[in-house]
């Protein structure tokens, strides 16, 4: 079996005899820790980067469960100017896990009947490695899923064509696309 490559920011926590009552933990990334996973997620600087929680074994005794509090000040590059963009996160977030998870994940059980699972509402377990949980590795997939895929600059609007047919339509008769439209066919290098 494959083992995974240890991550940017690792904080392994031991499952093995834990309680009924938990673990509790709180992780907090250093410098070159936080400079690794911004060049991770593309990010221009991650700022802070600290996960608070608990690990709790489950009623039946074969899966953990993960429960804490993402926060983190990150600084992202605007999609349409690339200026900074800074941004909080404060986000509490859960995960499962279980010792014998299988990476595949199939529609049916070890009986060969059909389960149905619903991932909007039920946690999917993700596999134990040497009996440890990394929840450092939890937290940085967790930001990865928290950044805003599309960050802008405040006061910043993205017109996409609609820029391109008043460019084209200054100067033409009439307003609106086709303006836009009759304007570009007279223009160098456009065949019509």
């Amino acid at each position: 079996m494959n083992r995974p490559v240890r991550p940017e920011f690792s904080r392994r926590l031991a499952v093995e005899g834990l309680e009924d009552e938990g673990r509790a933990f709180r992780v907090e990334a250093e410098e070159g820790e936080r400079k690794a996973l911004a060049r991770r997620f593309g990010l221009v600087s991650l700022e802070r980067f600290i996960a608070e929680g608990a690990i709790f074994p489950e009623a039946s005794g074969d899966l953990f469960r993960l429960e804490a509090r993402l926060i983190a000040d990150v600084v992202q590059s605007c999609t349409v100017t690339l200026a900074p963009v800074a941004g909080r996160l404060d986000v509490p977030f859960e995960r499962l896990y279980g010792a014998d998870v299988k990476n595949e994940w199939s529609d049916k059980d070890d009986s060969g009947r059909e389960v149905f699972l619903n991932p909007e509402e039920d946690l999917l377990p993700e596999p134990i490695f040497d009996d440890c949980i990394d929840v450092g590795e939890a937290v940085a997939e967790q930001l990865a899923l928290e950044l805003n895929p599309f960050p802008r600059a405040a006061g910043v609007v993205f017109e996409g064509l609609a820029g391109v047919y008043r460019e084209a339509s200054e100067g033409a008769e009439g307003n609106g696309p086709f303006a836009a439209l009759a304007a570009l066919r007279g223009k160098p290098g456009n065949r019509a």
